[in-house]
């Protein structure tokens, strides 16, 4: 678990280095524990909304908010919500799923390309 939280440190920082725009993180188990989320992220009873995603559903409401989903569940998704509140980014690695809400100002591809650099230092250990 504190192996987890410094790599969700580590991506927080990168971002801003980087001026990614990415707001808050999560890490969810395949099995649907939440492992970690940032102080401003709070996912814990909305792990059923992600996991829907990741078997299917086009549409999420997170934290109040809808977002439109799109892309592969395998290599990253993005929610886009319409009224323009920013952007949720979904990318699978091997035992979980790393969520991050991105500002309305990011860029989301640049955004998935930049957190799916980090998956391989997630990958295996939930």
């Amino acid at each position: 678990m504190n192996e987890i939280k410094g790599i969700i440190e580590d991506i927080g920082i990168s971002a801003l280095e980087h001026n990614i725009k990415i707001a808050a993180l999560a890490v969810i188990s395949s099995s649907g524990k939440l492992i970690h989320q940032t102080e401003n992220f709070d996912l814990k009873n909305q792990v059923n909304s992600v996991l829907k995603v990741i078997n299917g559903e086009k549409a999420m409401i997170l934290n109040d908010i809808e977002f439109i989903i799109q892309g592969n569940p395998s290599d990253g998704m993005i929610g886009t919500n319409k009224a323009g509140m920013g952007y949720v980014i979904i990318i699978p690695f091997k035992g979980g799923l790393l969520i991050a809400y991105a500002l309305p100002q990011a860029e989301p591809i640049k955004a998935l390309t930049f957190l799916k650099s980090f998956i391989v230092r997630l990958d295996g250990k939930i």
